[in-house]
């Protein structure tokens, strides 16, 4: 049930401003988007509405003489002086001089006055558009106000860097959402809440909409394509005409593109003349180069094409074609899945997928797998692969055994693969590590990750890269080996020529953390910044670098005594991992919470992120030494009531004042390390930045340098 049509006021203020505050104001949109109804609405309500000459044109206005007629009728209207000018004269020089006799009347008029054209598309000619351009630009008190669908013959390039014009498009005359459920006296249900999004402001549509608010709105509604073919397509001449039906397939729109399509070679001029007449195309860049249908538009004329025998399987091939030649695989796919091409379809995701899946277009990639009919995706392994991919950086963890599972058993097939992958071997044994990772198993991501390592040479870096990623992550939780070290200072050494964004970020961020273990700060805020610079505006399409990235930042500021910023990165760290169902890096930054509340005399926060952190860890298999010995030491620790260590004066860390105090107990270093759940290395290395610290030589010396400053016996 439609509700009160809306009074607009928003759009009524922005004419009232723009008529009488700029010499000339043009209103352009495409049929239906409320124009005359604005103006009707701004006239009835302007106070100054006395003043307003409103010019109503039809087709007949093509001829000058009726055109200034009836602008000299609509003056005369609001002012009596206009109705003493003699009838515009035939001859364009005799007419020239009656526009001037004209504006000479205006700039005797006792107040400003307001020439509101509508429909003007139906008076713009050459020589209308000439004559209209010596008023525009003669002196007079009359402001001029054009409504039109089209952009006008007219030189408004001086008008417009004077800041003497106004211009008032889609985006002011379209609804807000706001606006659009005032159309219905119910609140809107999902339905219209859809039909608000895909009608993009279009005020017919919505009006539409309004009246039927349960179903979606579809161009192809038979009141919206009725209107579509009645107000838009049926006046166009038949080349436009078959132009906007033969491209109806694209949903981006270039010249050459078109040409293709359309297998003419004017697409550019007839792209420039819908956007000038304002035929529902929306640029996409600056230079007006792209640009797209209105979605609804595009569905109306989609109907209208199938009604016509538009071969639309022919259309979407040529354009799958060249945004192949010109090096866009991924429009490519769309338009090959349409046409019903899936064995192209599938070629060219096999080869292409690992490339968007990078970049973050992980949606569109599922997007396609869920297209493809299951028999032809069960039936390629490389097809298998891509779905398994997609939906490990998706978090999808059951997809993806699944689909591993499916792609050990699909024959093998030959044809294309993605950058950096040798075989399908190679990449199930890859995808089998990492699932194995995020499901903290860090024993199988580690044999899975040698294996897949053993199966790509030098050449194929990029994936290498992400096998040593996974081992050097592994090799740190399970605390088996004292070479992490060198391990990540290698990965980032060879990432960084070879441009693998995702493994430096991750490399660097773990580094930073190992780093910071070892008592360097200075040298793993050096690694973080790096990584910091690398992920950028990355965030989303790196979502695992993201977290690492994170994870390693909070450990870096926990060990620098920075408790406000480690919260803050462990929580950020937390919630990324929880949402890609990563069980292990998820523990990792809850137990850092679970270590800070401690430190921070919170019990019960502490309990609580400890209750957090056994749950999780109980979802793991073998979430590796290093987690399960920070598990129970903190647990310990909050059994016995033991709050944090001051750090005598800031002097030493939380974890060297832990090292300290377990040398003063007589611990070896092996035995330390066993109760931290660390390296002996890395033991070492923290008691040499300690002595360096307290200005020492020896433990012993330590121990008591400690003690002076104030730290715990």
């Amino acid at each position: 049930m439609t509700g009160t049509p809306h009074p607009r006021p928003v759009l009524r203020s922005r004419l009232e401003a723009a008529a009488w505050q700029h010499r000339a104001t043009l209103v352009r949109a495409p049929a239906g988007w409320g124009k005359t109804f604005g103006l009707d609405a701004w006239t009835a309500s302007s106070p100054r509405r006395d003043r307003i000459a409103r010019a109503e044109l039809d087709p007949q206005c093509a001829d000058p003489v009726v055109f200034w007629t009836r602008v000299a009728g609509a003056l005369a209207r609001v002012d009596d002086r206009f109705a003493a000018l003699p009838p515009p004269p035939a001859g364009v020089n005799d007419r020239r001089g009656w526009i001037a006799e004209l504006l000479a009347t205006g700039r005797g008029a006792p107040a400003d006055l307001v020439l509101a054209v509508d429909s003007f598309e139906r008076a713009d000619t050459a020589i209308v558009g000439d004559e209209l351009g010596q008023f525009l630009h003669g002196r007079s008190r009359i402001r001029l106000l054009l409504a039109g669908r089209t952009r006008p013959r007219l030189a408004l390039a001086r008008l417009r860097t004077s800041g003497a014009l106004a211009e008032i498009g889609t985006e002011d005359l379209g609804f807000t959402a706001d606006e659009a459920r005032s159309l219905v006296d119910d609140p809107p249900g999902p339905a219209y809440e859809d039909a608000i999004r895909r009608a993009e402001g279009w005020p017919v549509a919505l009006r539409i909409a309004a009246d039927h608010p349960h179903e979606r709105l579809r161009g192809d509604h038979h009141h919206l394509y009725d209107y579509v073919v009645e107000e838009v397509l049926d006046p166009l001449p038949s080349d436009l005409r078959r132009f906007l039906l033969d491209t109806a397939v694209l949903d981006w729109l270039s010249g050459p593109l078109c040409d293709a399509v359309t297998g003419d070679t004017d697409g550019g001029g007839q792209l420039a003349r819908l956007d000038r007449e304002g035929l529902f195309v929306v640029p996409l860049d600056r230079r007006r180069v792209w640009f797209r249908y209105h979605p609804l538009f595009r569905e109306a004329l989609h109907r209208a094409a199938t009604l016509e025998g538009v071969d639309a399987v022919r259309g979407h091939r040529r354009a799958a074609r060249w945004f192949v030649d010109h090096g866009m695989p991924d429009r490519a796919v769309a338009h090959l899945l349409t046409a019903g091409d899936e064995a192209d379809a599938g070629e060219l995701i096999a080869a292409t997928y690992w490339r968007m899946l990078d970049v973050g277009h992980t949606a569109t990639v599922l997007g396609w797998i869920d297209r493809l009919p299951a028999e032809h995706l069960h039936a390629d392994a490389r097809l298998l692969l891509a779905h398994a991919s997609a939906s490990l950086f998706a978090g999808r963890t059951g997809d993806v055994h699944l689909a591993l599972a499916r792609a050990e058993a699909a024959p093998a097939r030959p044809g294309a693969l993605p950058d950096g992958l040798p075989s399908v071997d190679a990449g199930i044994a890859l995808g089998r590590a990492t699932l194995n990772a995020l499901l903290g198993n860090v024993g199988e991501a580690m044999r899975w990750a040698q294996r897949a390592r053993s199966m790509h040479g030098p050449q194929h870096f990029t994936q290498r890269a992400n096998c040593d990623i996974i081992l050097a992550g592994t090799a740190y939780y399970a605390g088996t080996a004292d070479d992490v070290e060198f391990r990540l200072v290698e990965i980032v050494e060879s990432a960084t020529p070879m441009r693998n964004t995702v493994a430096e970020i991750a490399g660097r961020a773990m580094l930073a953390r190992v780093r910071a273990e070892r008592g360097d700060l200075a040298a793993a805020r050096e690694q973080l910044v790096r990584a910091d610079t690398l992920l950028g505006s990355r965030y989303a399409a790196a979502p695992f670098a993201a977290r690492v990235l994170a994870l390693c930042r909070a450990a870096v500021d926990h060990r620098g005594g920075a408790a406000d910023a480690a919260v803050a990165g462990y929580t950020e760290a937390r919630d990324l991992s929880i949402a890609a169902a990563d069980r292990i890096t998820a523990p990792d930054a809850v137990l850092g919470l679970a270590e800070l509340a401690l430190d921070a005399g919170r019990a019960d926060d502490a309990r609580r992120r400890l209750d957090e952190a056994a749950l999780l860890l109980a979802g793991c298999d073998d979430p590796g030494h290093r987690l399960r010995a920070r598990q129970a030491a903190l647990e310990a620790r909050r059994a016995d009531g033991v709050a944090a260590d001051p750090t005598a004066g800031g002097l030493l860390t939380v974890r060297q004042g832990t090292i300290l105090r377990a040398v003063a107990r007589g611990l070896s270093d092996a035995a330390i390390a066993r109760e931290l759940g660390v390296s002996p290395r890395t033991v070492h290395a923290h008691l040499r930045a300690i002595n360096a610290r307290l200005n020492v030589h020896s433990r012993s010396d330590a121990v008591r340098a400690y003690r002076a400053a104030g730290g715990p016996a």
